[in-house]
């Protein structure tokens, strides 16, 4: 008595025909973004309490890149001053509309949100 009658063939088939994919908004390369002088629309502004790798609190804003129109996610630790720019920023975009003609910047280790000049 035979436990499967079932070919391999029809089996690897079978498994091939799925695949794992993912249509959400990846994470962003921040330095990449830099080095690129990438202008995007920021979509959503989200306060991440304790979500950092290491369990601090952290920003997590959706922004849709002006090159590619691809969706992705720009995150940034928390501090006082940035928790009140980024506070304004989703009320903004709540009662407004996305935010756009942004870059990012860097200075030093610290990435911040710019208006995009000269563009």
């Amino acid at each position: 008595m035979k436990a499967n009658t079932r070919k391999r063939k029809t089996a690897v088939k079978d498994a091939a025909a799925f695949a794992f994919s993912f249509n959400g908004a990846r994470f962003a390369n921040k330095n990449e973004l830099v080095a690129g002088n990438v202008t995007f629309t920021i979509a959503a502004v989200e306060f991440d309490a304790n979500g950092g790798f290491t369990g601090d609190s952290r920003w997590k804003v959706t922004v849709r890149r002006d090159d590619t129109g691809a969706f992705e996610i720009i995150t940034l630790p928390s501090n006082p001053k940035r928790d009140a720019q980024m506070q304004a920023a989703a009320k903004h975009i709540e009662a407004k509309d996305a935010i756009a003609n942004v870059r990012l910047a860097k200075s030093g280790k610290a990435f911040y949100f710019r208006e995009a000049r000269g563009t």
